[in-house]
């Protein structure tokens, strides 16, 4: 891994941190202590081992952790009842947990590694500096798209995983319970939001920077 790369992932994993701790200190203010389960206790042991779960899309780690939204489904008709309006869930709640879906993570992956093969030819056959340093430069380029991925899949396990830990709660309606709640969905919908647009303006950065700005990973 070249040196921006590994400057990247040093600056998405402080952001990445920090987002995790505000959504830690929310959690706890809601009294959640249930640990991962399922599919995304899986995913959880692959990133902490590997640093990347391998999935093929953004989108089974949104599942695994839809069944927290149920907290919402079932209790924000009594909360908007008692704020005398009517409640949307697909607007409220629904869409905005959607929104990262269908990242394609596999194909972003293979990507990298087509850029790093091709690198790696080219070296072998080009032999003038300029051409050497040219292809030196894309190789980073695709150490930094890996790294860009990588980060992507844990910005929106984080999100899956704070909303997932809100599923627990069979007990009546309560107020403060679940403006308590709703507060970490909306921060962990802000910070995937917030995070996986910082971590495509810097990508943008680094391929304006090697050359590879007409792609299709910058709009």
């Amino acid at each position: 891994m070249d040196d921006a790369s590994v400057r990247m992932r040093v600056v998405f994993d402080e952001r990445i941190g920090d987002s995790r701790a505000e959504l830690a200190e929310l959690l706890g203010r809601c009294g959640v202590a249930g640990g991962r389960s399922g599919y995304l206790a899986e995913i959880a042991a692959r990133l902490e081992v590997f640093g990347s779960a391998g999935e093929p899309s953004s989108t089974p780690i949104l599942d695994a952790g839809a069944d927290g939204l149920e907290y919402f489904r079932r209790h924000g008709p009594e909360r908007a009842r008692r704020q005398r309006r009517e409640f949307d869930f697909d607007a409220e709640i629904g869409r905005r947990y959607a929104s990262q879906r269908g990242i394609p993570l596999a194909e972003l992956r293979a990507d990298a590694e087509q850029l790093e093969s091709l690198c790696s030819d080219m070296l072998d056959v080009r032999h003038e500096p300029w051409q050497r340093a040219m292809w030196q430069r894309v190789g980073g380029f695709a150490d930094t798209l890996r790294v860009a991925c990588d980060a992507v899949e844990r910005i929106v396990f984080d999100k899956a995983d704070a909303v997932h830990r809100l599923a627990d709660d069979p007990g009546p309606y309560d107020d403060d319970r679940y403006e308590a709640r709703l507060a970490v969905f909306e921060a962990a919908c802000r910070h995937a939001e917030a995070d996986i647009a910082d971590v495509l303006r810097r990508l943008g950065g680094e391929m304006a920077a090697t050359d590879l700005a007409e792609t299709r990973y910058v709009g």
